[in-house]
This record gives C-alpha cells, structure tokens and sequence, in this order.
C-alpha cells in the first residue's frame, strides 16, 4: 500500500514490473541502453512492449531520458523519486529474466 507522499504520478507509472525493472537496471548500472533489457528469448516481444508503452510513460513521468534512434536510456530530471522509492522495496535489483 502506498504512502501518502507517493504520487500517484509514481505508483501509476511504476505498478508495472517492466518498468521497475528499468529503472532498477539504471539505478544498478546495468541498463545503458534498449538492448541491455532483452532477456534470452523474448526480445522482440519485450523490445515492443518498452518501445510503445512502458519507455514513453517513464520518460513522460520524468524518470528516464530515452534516446529512440540510439537506444539509450539514462536517469531523467525526476528520476530520484523513483529509484529512492524502488530502494524501500524488497529485493528490487535488475534481473533481465524476470517475469514482465
């Protein structure tokens, strides 16, 4: 359950685990880029999922920069907010194979 100071710009944005898991992976250093958050054998499925729906929101919320010609992926203006919210939950490190 949310606390009172979670917007609900963050816990909308972040109720999805792909997008956790990107901003995990930046947080841990382990996502630079599109390619860094294929797991083995769902590439194409997640790559689509990220580019159409959960890269824009995280971008629109502030938390990413997202560049879609080279792929890359870096910390937004906002992006605090929500690895220091990702760091009050449990076990929240990147894992590439983790169910989406």
């Amino acid at each position: 359950m949310a606390d009172d100071t979670t917007t609900p710009t963050l816990a909308s944005t972040l109720e999805f685990p792909l997008r956790r898991h990107v901003v995990a992976g930046i947080a841990d250093d382990a996502v630079a880029t599109v390619t860094d958050l294929h797991p083995r054998g769902r590439a194409d499925e997640i790559e689509a999922a990220l580019r159409e729906t959960h890269l824009p929101a995280l971008e629109e919320a502030g938390y990413i920069e997202w560049d879609r010609e080279s792929g890359e992926i870096s910390p937004g203006p906002q992006f605090s907010e929500a690895a220091d919210h990702l760091a009050e939950l449990p076990d929240m490190v990147y894992d590439p194979n983790a169910d989406d």
